[in-house]
């Protein structure tokens, strides 16, 4: 093995073209390793950087080439889909114009969230992992199956007061939400979506994510115990369950329970919860599904992300219509499963008939009220989730009759078809794009301090990756010496 000072970087990236196409974070350990075992000459890892560097240059052009084909790529979206919501905002005090914000939602998407999911929209923001920085925000829904299911996104600068408004008036605009009635909206506590929600719609219940909330409470209240009566609290349908919580809590520490309604239990507790909606959610899982779901397409440049994004949930609309139309189900599976867990717990239940439509049930220690026609029970879960409890299926195995029948429609195959019987269009690549007079420049590199870093740094609190594995968080330790 030798160093050959004449070998060129951009020789090296010529040969590795199509490595790169596959693997465009290819590490570079790994170049230096392939370029060791294929020409026997060993290079430094900042050659091997500039191979990266130049093999990416040569796939994908400069930034300047790259966000001058963005004015083509909008069009080519638009000419596929006219009616679909394409807003790109520049800043344009310089010239040629600066890219500043984009976003995009499909006319398909939203005829489908309109038709076939409940009122409810996830919003959250990711980082890009890009060099130039910047910011996602995405609005997902909830569909029949109670799976994710992404309305609209934008490409912004960051989260701020100004971008998050924006976002929101475009979503408010093209989805019709007008001030938000019949609407619930979750997030985290960050202080810019709190207000351009309020600003943009004032009429939606604004619902806190509980696991956010967790995550700042047990910094003071620490241990199992706690964060079990928390989650016991938070998940209680009804207000007997939920001040049981809160009794048990003030036993171990008063402190805990003041501390916990200060967070404003009205809008992260199920107890709490409006009933329209028939969504019981309280953490923001499906927005941050979403981010995860695209996190490949997040480390690439603008139009290939964007292409990323859209070609995936082209696809996901097609594979889920065709899925659901090999069945002849009648409620969504993953319904059907929560639908036959309470089908089992029925069985511990005691019905005693009031009138035909009206109940008392037992159970355990346990007595609530249940109506088949108001589709009512005291615990609130068939009220807040629009599925049939254990005491309410029991009654209606007493009327010897279907619990399939009483679950929300929202759930039903017809509702579930409505939201994915719309599509994405499909779009032609760039050799075919037309041709548009804008020129843009990249937005401006913003270098922080420090190594860039690629995971997020999780909490104390967060399951660890290895799960056989003790975490020592809360755990009181000494050194050597104070032994």
């Amino acid at each position: 093995m030798e160093k050959n000072k004449q070998l060129k970087s951009t020789w090296l990236a010529s040969q590795f073209l199509e490595i790169f196409k596959a693997r465009p974070h290819w590490p570079a350990k790994e170049i230096m390793e392939t370029v060791k075992r294929a020409y026997k000459i060993l290079i430094k890892k900042g050659v091997a950087y500039k191979v990266k560097y130049n093999a990416h240059r040569m796939l994908h052009g400069s930034m300047q080439e790259h966000y001058n084909k963005v004015g083509r790529y909008l069009q080519a979206l638009r000419d596929s889909d006219p009616n679909s919501h394409i807003i790109l905002v520049t800043d344009s005090k310089n010239s040629p114009a600066v890219f500043q914000r984009l976003f995009i939602c499909f006319n398909g998407v939203k005829k489908g969230w309109l038709a076939g999911c409940r009122k409810l929209l996830c919003i959250d923001a990711c980082f890009l992992k890009t060099f130039l920085g910047g910011q996602l925000l995405v609005a997902v829904g909830r569909d029949g199956n109670d799976q994710m299911y992404p309305v609209a996104w934008a490409v912004v600068e960051g989260e701020n007061n100004n971008s998050w408004e924006w976002f929101m008036h475009e979503l408010q605009t093209y989805l019709e939400l007008g001030q938000g009635d019949g609407l619930a909206v979750i997030s985290d506590e960050h202080q810019s979506i709190l207000a351009a929600v309020a600003n943009i719609l004032p009429n939606a219940e604004h619902r806190h994510c509980a696991r956010h909330i967790f995550a700042h409470w047990h910094k003071s209240f620490k241990g199992d115990e706690m964060k079990l009566l928390f989650w016991r609290a938070v998940k209680a349908y009804n207000m007997a369950d939920y001040n049981d919580a809160l009794e048990e809590m003030e036993k171990v520490d008063p402190e805990a329970v003041v501390s916990f309604r200060s967070y404003r239990p009205v809008v992260f507790c199920r107890d709490f919860l409006n009933t329209d909606t028939q969504v019981d959610v309280i953490v923001n899982n499906l927005a941050e599904t979403f981010n995860g779901y695209i996190i490949n397409a997040r480390t690439k440049h603008l139009i290939y992300m964007l292409e990323d994004i859209r070609t995936t949930l082209m696809q996901r609309l097609a594979v889920k219509n065709m899925d659901m139309e090999k069945t002849s189900v009648m409620v969504c599976p993953r319904i059907q499963a929560k639908l036959n867990l309470a089908k089992d717990a029925a069985s511990l239940c005691t019905v005693t008939i009031s009138t035909r439509t009206r109940f008392q049930v037992s159970h355990f220690m346990d007595v609530v009220t249940v109506d088949l026609v108001a589709n009512t029970c005291t615990c609130r879960k068939w009220d807040l989730t629009g599925i049939p409890c254990c005491h309410a299926v029991a009654c209606i195995f007493f009327c010897h009759k279907n619990a399939e029948d009483y679950v929300s429609h929202w759930y039903k195959r017809d509702t579930y078809m409505k939201a994915y019987s719309e599509s994405i269009a499909p779009c032609v690549g760039d050799k075919h794009w037309p041709k548009v007079q804008l020129s843009l420049n990249p937005p401006p590199i913003k270098i922080g301090s420090g190594r860039p870093r690629v995971n997020r740094r999780k909490d104390p609190h967060e399951n660890p990756k290895k799960p056989g594995r003790l975490t020592k968080h809360g755990i009181e330790m000494h050194c050597s010496v104070c032994k």
